[in-house]
């Protein structure tokens, strides 16, 4: 009597992966900037934020550029930092802004919501301060101090991002999603900025991305896609050793940032 041949065993999912050698592996392709976004940790950094910040409002406000020639109690506080974009081949300050939240306590533009709302609550980032240099970067450095803005945010679990704008520089968050905390267009006087009117501008931080992806907006691949190690407001918690290990990706084009920031902002 013959044996019964045994069969082969069924393939299983995944029998058929070969492990490549890592030597095969292609590096993350990274988008390399002119300069860098850095978080403010010296005073010499602290100053080259200040000067960029008086002269972006002195361009509009010469009053207001003048009285922010010096620093300012929120730049040092526990609720706050300051991002700096600096040109990498002559380290000169190009823009700043920035961040205040609520997670050591209240902050002004708190006051300034509407009680019982779906800010009532919740995580908030007041961002303030910002300041580009005129010249050919200006709208990208502008867009990567909102990429690093963004994704900060996204990290600290920020629930939301909020400005005051005076017209027409109000436009400009707008194009990047921001919108009205009250009904649209409505301008309020803001007590600590001498009850100049206004505009008070929100936007989701977990919601904006599908927002621009849903509207197709050209600046979409460059906010939330690319990878930008020149970002480096994360770096006091990667190893002093460490560098980025990337292939070179395209810059967005010119006549996209255009299409968001045609006019200057400060």
């Amino acid at each position: 009597m013959s044996a019964t041949p045994k069969s082969e065993p069924p393939d299983l999912p995944g029998d058929n992966v070969v492990e490549r050698q890592l030597t095969d592996v292609a590096a993350p392709v990274a988008l390399e900037l002119p300069f860098t976004v850095r978080i403010v940790r010296t005073e010499e950094h602290l100053s080259k934020a200040i000067e960029i910040r008086a002269l972006s409002y002195g361009r509009h406000f010469p009053e207001v550029g003048e009285r922010f020639r010096s620093p300012e109690d929120a730049d040092r506080a526990a609720f706050s930092l300051v991002l700096l974009a600096e040109s990498k081949s002559t380290g000169e300050a190009l823009g700043t802004l920035r961040i205040e939240t609520n997670s050591k306590g209240p902050l002004a533009v708190e006051g300034l919501l509407p009680p019982d709302s779906i800010y009532s609550g919740k995580t908030i980032a007041f961002v303030t301060r910002l300041g580009v240099k005129n010249g050919p970067e200006a709208s990208l450095v502008k867009l990567t101090l909102f990429k690093a803005l963004h994704r900060y945010c996204l990290a600290c679990q920020v629930d939301w991002i909020v400005v005051i704008a005076r017209p027409p520089m109000d436009r400009q968050y707008v194009k990047l999603g921001f919108e009205d905390v009250y009904a649209p267009g409505t301008l309020i006087p803001i007590r600590w900025a001498e009850s100049v009117r206004m505009r008070l501008l929100a936007l989701e931080t977990i919601s904006c991305e599908r927002e621009w992806r849903t509207s197709r907006n050209p600046l979409y691949k460059f906010m939330f896609v690319d990878y930008c190690p020149d970002i480096a407001v994360f770096s006091s918690v990667t190893g002093i050793w460490a560098q980025p290990r990337s292939q070179v990706a395209a810059l967005p084009a010119a006549k996209d940032l255009d299409a968001v920031f045609g006019i200057s902002v400060v």
